[in-house]
Parts: structure tokens; sequence; C-alpha cells
């Protein structure tokens, strides 16, 4: 039996930049991956840029190097093709989150299995509205998520794919009890919820539990 210690991740004020080229699927198919061609060279870290309201914004023109520059990517890392003149530059940035038990950094689509978070982008709401899984905020106004193997992200205050009451939104389609944050995060099927599953999570090569501040295969 796979067992995965949760892990309490927060967000920083750095993020890493890539030079990135792309060709939208619409314009083009890859025929290495049937999606888009894309490349990146990574330029390292980076602070984060936020708007008067606190929000992250894009990236200004005067970040970006010009597009002479050697180091964008001349053509797609999956098939090879060259990019043309019209396919786009980007400063492309993923927010550094670190884990407050260890002091690792990691962006998301690499933390390891057990990270959670949260995915505070999903709403403004954190002291009043609606919660519940329609609406995906949980009861303490956060929207939890943990990395599963497979980097699959297990968003716990979303709905469940097989959930039986898919009109109803104020309930938990997985109900969750204590804190990430000293490791007495617990899910199961005990509260507002419907009748989907019995509170594990089933995904391609896993079908676990969290339970008791722990990630485990059944």
């Amino acid at each position: 039996m796979s067992e995965y210690k949760i892990s309490w991740w927060e967000p920083t004020d750095r993020k890493r930049q890539w030079l990135r080229r792309y060709t939208s699927s619409d314009q083009h198919k890859c025929s290495g991956t049937g999606s888009y061609c894309n490349a990146m060279f990574e330029l390292g870290e980076a602070d984060i840029l936020y708007t008067k309201d606190g929000y992250i914004t894009g990236d200004r023109d005067d970040r970006k190097p010009p597009e002479d520059d050697p180091r964008w990517p001349k053509s797609c890392e999956a098939c090879g093709r060259l990019f043309g003149d019209n396919d786009p530059h980007q400063l492309f940035g993923k927010q550094i989150y670190i884990c407050q038990a260890t002091g690792q950094r990691s962006t998301l689509d690499k933390a390891p299995v057990g990270a959670c978070w949260d995915a505070w982008w999903i709403s403004e709401r954190r002291k009043e509205g609606p919660t519940g899984s329609g609406y995906m905020i949980g009861p303490d106004y956060r929207s939890l998520v943990v990395k599963c193997p497979g980097n699959h992200d297990w968003h716990i205050d979303n709905r469940a794919s097989n959930c039986t009451m898919p009109d109803e939104r104020e309930h938990f389609c997985w109900v969750r009890h204590g804190r990430p944050e000293d490791g007495t995060l617990h899910v199961d099927k005990n509260g507002n919820t419907c009748a989907a599953g019995a509170g594990s999570i089933a995904i391609t090569g896993f079908h676990g539990f969290l339970h008791h501040g722990v990630l485990r295969d059944c």
C-alpha cells in the first residue's frame, strides 16, 4: 500500500519564467502531440507583478527580450516544426509555492504527491457567499487541491463526475474535516453530501482515500 503524507504549500511572490513559442492548435496540429506546437527556454526566477488591487498581472513589454534574442526557441519540442514569424513570442511564468514544513519550493505542476494548496483564484469569496461543490468553495471559504499520483490535481471542493445531485449546489461530493496545515485533513462522506462513492478519489492508475492527513491507495 502506498501512502503520502499531506503537506501544506503557500504562494510566494516569485515565479519561474520561460521564453515560449507556440502555434495554436486551430491553426496547426502538432504531429508529435496531436495538439499544438510548443517550445520553451527557461530564464530562471523573477518577481511577480501585481495590480493595484493585489491580483497577479501579465508581464510588461519591457520585461520581454526582443524577438531577435537568440534564446527564443526556433522549433517545436515535440515535432521539430519551425515556428513562423506570426507565431507568438510569450514571456511565460508560473508562480512558485513553498512547503511550510520543509521550505521546499516548486511550481504547482511539479509539486510532490500529497502537496495541498488553496486555489484562491477559483473565487473571490473568502468570508461570505455560498459554499458547496456547485461553487467549488469549501466550508472554510477555501478551494483545496491535493496532488495525487500521476500528477493529477484533486480539487476536493469541486463536484465529482458521478455526483447524484447535480442540480443541488450547496452539498459537498467530498466532505472534508480538519486542516492541511496541521496534518488533520480528512475526507469522507460524513456531512451534507450526495450518494456518489464512499469519499475516495479514483483516477487513472490510482484509487484511494485521504484519511487523517495521509493519502493512501485502496
